[in-house]
């Protein structure tokens, strides 16, 4: 019995003690840790595992690009008015625009002619045309004036905010016109039906401007 009883108090201080040293490899561990992130933390940022370095983190100032965000600092209040300002600027509209197709507003045969206007080099202006899916163009920056005026001799004042219709028609088609300058302004659409002046702008055009006929325009 008391040799048992020996054996059972060898058993127990046997367990006990390896408790404690599993807790304090415990301890020691958590302490490496700890001391692993806070090493980690005063480190400066290492590329990452493809060599690229991390982003740092820049404070963001309403409408300035990223790539403008280094100058922010610098930068006065004249000069983040005007970043904006460009950022938001719509682009210009056509000078002239004229379309004419189907009922659905396909152009496999009728026109789309318009001049766009260029507010960055006015000498880069052009006619571009698109004519039964053929396409050209023409440089016009020297007789932008020169086109206007004919365009306004053909009387499409009159035509400013007209919607011309033909009622009792489903297929047919469309048309859409506008010219935005100061010396003219008008803008009109129809289906199926035209102003008087129709032909005659037509005209202008063709002989003067050297936009082709389209099969749409030998139907009518």
């Amino acid at each position: 019995m008391d040799e048992n009883t020996e054996k059972k108090k060898n058993h127990r201080k046997h367990y006990r003690n390896r408790n404690k040293d599993k807790a304090k490899r415990d301890k020691a561990e958590e302490q490496k840790k700890n001391d692993g992130q806070d090493k980690k933390s005063d480190r400066p940022d290492r590329p990452d595992r493809h060599g690229r370095q991390k982003k740092q983190d820049f404070p963001r100032k309403q409408g300035i690009k990223p790539d403008a965000r280094d100058k922010a600092d610098t930068a006065t209040e004249e000069d983040l008015e005007e970043i904006s300002s460009r950022s938001k600027r719509e682009p210009a509209e056509p000078v002239f625009e004229f379309t004419w197709g189907d009922a659905w507003g396909l152009y496999g045969t009728g026109y789309h002619v318009v001049i766009k206007d260029n507010e960055e080099n006015k000498d880069k202006l052009y006619l571009s045309w698109s004519v039964d899916l053929k396409y050209g163009e023409m440089r016009i920056s020297q007789k932008l004036q020169e086109f206007l005026d004919d365009i306004k001799a053909c009387g499409v004042q009159s035509w400013d905010g007209q919607r011309y219709t033909r009622p009792g028609i489903i297929d047919g088609d469309t048309w859409y016109f506008k010219v935005n300058s100061l010396a003219v302004k008008s803008e009109a659409q129809g289906t199926n039906e035209y102003p008087a002046e129709w032909k005659q702008l037509l005209c202008c055009l063709h002989e003067k401007w050297g936009v082709p006929v389209s099969k749409r325009e030998q139907w009518e």
